[in-house]
Parts: C-alpha cells; structure tokens; sequence
C-alpha cells in the first residue's frame, strides 16, 4: 500500500537515550548518562502484530467479523491485513463517525464559521429559536462536544437502524431533541454519553456552513486528505418513508452518511468510509491538523480535541475530549465504533492504527461483530509492538 503523506508528529520524547531513562529512572539513584548498553534488536513489528492478533482472536469471539486492521508509524504503513475484503471496500464505522462531525466543527470554527467553543446554541441554531428555551438556548458548544450538556442518554432500546428507536418516528430531529433536553433540564454537568447530543453538533455544522455536513466534509476534510466520496449517497429517513428499501440501499452504497428529515447528516452514526480512510483522519489528528503540507483542521482545535478536557463517568480512568476518548494512562486517543471500528493514535510511537469490522444495520447491539471496546483493546495493543524511537 502506497505511503500516506504526513507532516512530522507532536509528542514526541527525544531520544532513544532519554526514552530508557524515563522507563527504568526509578531503578537508578545515579542517573542515565549517554552511555547506555544498546537495546536488543527489535523484533519484526509485522510479525509480533500477526502474533498479537493470533492471541485475541484465539481467545475472543468476533474475528469472522473483521475486515481490516491497519497499523502505520511515522507514516509508513508497516502491517495490514484484509479479511473478505480490499483497500477499497466501505463500511460503516458506526460510533467513529463523531470523530469526523467534531473536526467539522473545528474547520468550522477555524473558518470562522462559527464563533468559537464559547458560542451557545441561540447563536448556532437561530432557526430553531421557536423550541429553544432560555436554558438551552445558553448551552454552550464546548459542553455538546463534550457530552456534559445534559442531552438524551444513549438508549439501550434502540431500533435496527442502530440510533434511539423513537427519535426516527421524529419529522424534525433536531426540534425533537432539543425539546426532550428542554424537559429534562440543564442536569449537573457531568459527563452523560449522548448520540443525541452529537446529533446536534451535525445541525450546528449545516446551519454555519450552508451545506449538509456531508458536502461540508467533502471540501473541507475528504478532499484536502484524498478521500474519494463519489459516488456519495445520503438519502434521508423520514417517517414515511421506505425504511427497509432504504437500508438495502445503504448497504450498497459506498460513501454513504444517511440523514435526518431536514437533511442533517446523522452526526453520530452510519458513516460510510473505507480502512484507508479511517487512517488519513487519524493520521491528520496525530499531526495536529496538518496533511500534505496543509493545514486541514488547526492545531489549537487538534491539540484540544484529543485531550482529556473532561472526567468521565462509568468509564475508569478514561477522559473526553471533542468526541475522542482519551486514555492518559496508556498514552492514546481514539475513536470506537459499536460492532468493532476503531482508531486509536499513539503520539509517542508516532503511530495510528485501525480495526473495521462488519457490522449490519440490522444488527442492533453489534452482537455478531466484534465488541468496541476489545477492538479498541486489540488496535492499541498492536501499537505496543512498535518501536517508540523517533
């Protein structure tokens, strides 16, 4: 597969030297000098990924259900395997999907599109001033992307389009929403996993830019890191309408972003793209917005999208950025999908790696596919059989 072009990565440590010292300093009383024994010779990174998925998979359940994993460092690919599938194939990457509606709020911000984290949803949503309430007409940006606004909980009821069963029998969906987090009320600001929310964040995309977020991402994201959309499809559910033709048709799409009545883009979900591409936005996120000498999403945003901004809750040490998990313990963020789609990036090792898996849209819990989290588990454990030298 041809290299990925990239810029040169942040978080980096130095050298080889300073990277030993920090992991046996405590060991030492005198220090690390320069003299240090040279290290053993690195085995085989494909090899020890190949064993490493070896491991998993003879243990786990699921890996009838993957199609790809891809591992690269310092933007060289350095292991890829496709299962029933090729470079070209799309899939739905499900959960990952918010990953690339929040850089479309950045790009946004950056354009000056929208006025900044700090901007309530009265400014972003003007059209929607008939059903905004004071309260959550002063709900600021920053609090939608980082789930601590208050909206509708994911539901464990959902339907088999793999979104909130009732919010499809909806004609408006934004309206919907933001009624249901008007009756709910402004909550205590702690963070509450919502797809809702993330909803919300494709309309504020559609309203600053003028466009549904799909077209918005294909000027602004897809075509800077050469991600093919064409032919695009993004067909809207509506109450009326033929869901089950409609379905089949997703299926047989290749880029493809369903959307609400109105238009929207689902911000949260059913996202259509291949494992290569999955790898340039991860790649992009690594690089803090820069690709091919570009800068395609700025630094500030990159930087403050993949840290952890704020606690989670039910989900250990894990923090939240804009729509990125980050675990500050093991040195990654990432992105996860229900049914097994992942991206995890490694700013020490300089390393992005990625998991898609096959996951039908009728497959409401994403029971024959591969468990988000343990996909998460498997894409970072591949990483640590990187090198973490410059």
């Amino acid at each position: 597969m041809a290299r990925l072009d990239h810029q040169s990565s942040r978080g980096r440590v130095g050298t080889r030297v300073a990277l030993m010292c920090a992991a046996i300093g405590a060991l030492l009383v005198s220090g690390c000098s320069s003299a240090v024994p040279t290290p053993p010779e690195q085995p085989n990174p494909a090899e020890a990924i190949q064993e490493d998925i070896d491991a998993v998979f003879g243990t786990l359940y699921g890996d009838e259900a993957v199609r790809a994993l891809l591992v690269q460092q310092h933007g060289d690919v350095v292991f890829e395997m496709y299962q029933e599938a090729t470079d070209e194939d799309t899939w739905d990457v499900r959960g990952v999907t918010r990953a690339v509606t929040s850089t479309l709020v950045g790009i946004a911000v950056d354009r000056g599109l929208i006025p900044g984290v700090d901007a309530t949803l009265g400014q972003l949503l003007p059209a929607y001033a008939g059903v905004l309430t004071p309260e959550t007409a002063a709900i600021q940006l920053k609090s939608v992307l980082t789930h601590t606004a208050n909206f509708a909980p994911t539901s464990e009821e959902r339907d088999i389009r793999g979104g909130p069963a009732d919010l499809y029998a909806q004609p408006d969906w934004v309206a919907a929403i933001l009624v249901d987090r008007a009756a709910r009320g402004p909550g205590d600001g702690a963070f509450l996993f919502s797809e809702a929310g993330t909803h919300i964040l494709a309309a504020v995309v559609a309203q600053a830019t003028g466009m549904s977020p799909l077209r918005f991402a294909e000027e602004a994201l897809f075509e800077p890191l050469g991600i093919d959309t064409r032919p695009r499809w993004e067909e809207r559910f509506t109450p009326a309408g033929d869901t089950a033709a409609l379905l089949r048709a997703y299926e047989e799409a290749e880029v493809a972003w369903p959307a609400d009545p109105q238009g929207v883009n689902l911000g949260f979900t059913h996202l259509r793209l291949r494992a290569t591409d999955l790898l340039r936005i991860g790649q992009l996120l690594l690089d803090e917005g820069v690709w091919d000498g570009e800068q395609v999403v700025s630094a500030t945003w990159a930087v403050e999208a993949t840290n952890p901004l704020v606690a989670t809750v039910g989900y250990g040490a894990i923090g939240y950025g804009y729509q990125w998990w980050v675990d500050p313990e093991g040195g990654v963020f990432y992105a996860q999908g229900e049914g097994g789609t992942a991206i995890v990036v490694d700013p020490v090792r300089d390393a992005v790696s990625v998991i898609v898996s096959e996951v039908t849209v009728d497959d409401v819990r994403g029971n024959h596919g591969f468990a988000s989290a343990t996909a998460v588990g498997l894409a970072t454990l591949v990483l640590a059989d990187l090198s973490d030298s410059p």
